[in-house]
């Protein structure tokens, strides 16, 4: 594994996760970042989610993953087995997992009862992407020194419940990543960005 993921996988287990605990009928998931290596340096893949009534995060730019499963006996479970049926990467042979970031609770009324668990990975073998049509629309591998250049950044204000929040957005040719996706970005970048 390259230096950057070693320094990755010491800086998550160096750092507590905040983990949320809420009282009541909340939907617990998870999401997996991956990494990959190419000769112009690390990308992360992000999914574009088709237009679709019933899913709250219709149309965003996401991280693959979903709701936890009965069978599922951890989120990490959850994560791995999310990422396989939306784009066909079977992270415990094609790759590694190197921890847990911050728990997040969705500004986005139709979602606010998750509680979502965000996992990095790095792959170790290139990967042919499968990606399941009725979940994903697009699958896109964004540069990491895209991501950390903050020219591609705008923080913006939102309201939720009557109180300004920050929304993180970040632009990618005619990508937008925002909302729950540009939270999780920002958080992971916030201590990350320098290894990039």
């Amino acid at each position: 594994m390259s230096d950057t993921a070693e320094n990755l996988k010491k800086l998550l287990s160096s750092r507590n996760a905040n983990e949320i605990f809420r009282e009541g009928d909340f939907v617990h998931a998870s999401v997996m970042m991956i990494l990959k290596e190419s000769g112009q340096g690390y990308s992360l893949l992000f999914i574009k989610r088709p237009e679709s009534d019933r899913d709250p995060f219709s149309g965003h730019m996401a991280f693959p993953g979903g709701r936890m499963e009965s069978a599922d006996n951890s989120k990490l479970e959850t994560a791995i087995r999310e990422t396989y049926e939306e784009v066909g990467i079977n992270i415990n042979s094609s790759g590694r997992i190197l921890g847990s970031i911050d728990d997040v609770n969705p500004n986005n009324p139709r979602a606010r009862n998750y509680i979502v668990t965000p996992y990095l990975s790095v792959l170790n073998e290139e990967v042919v992407i499968k990606p399941d049509v009725r979940e994903v629309e697009r699958t896109l591998w964004i540069p990491m020194h895209h991501l950390v250049d903050d020219r591609n950044l705008e923080v913006r204000i939102v309201e939720r419940d009557g109180r300004e929040v920050k929304d993180y957005a970040y632009q990618y040719e005619q990508y937008l990543i925002w909302g729950m996706t540009g939270r999780i970005l920002h958080q992971f970048l916030s201590f990350s960005a320098h290894l990039f």
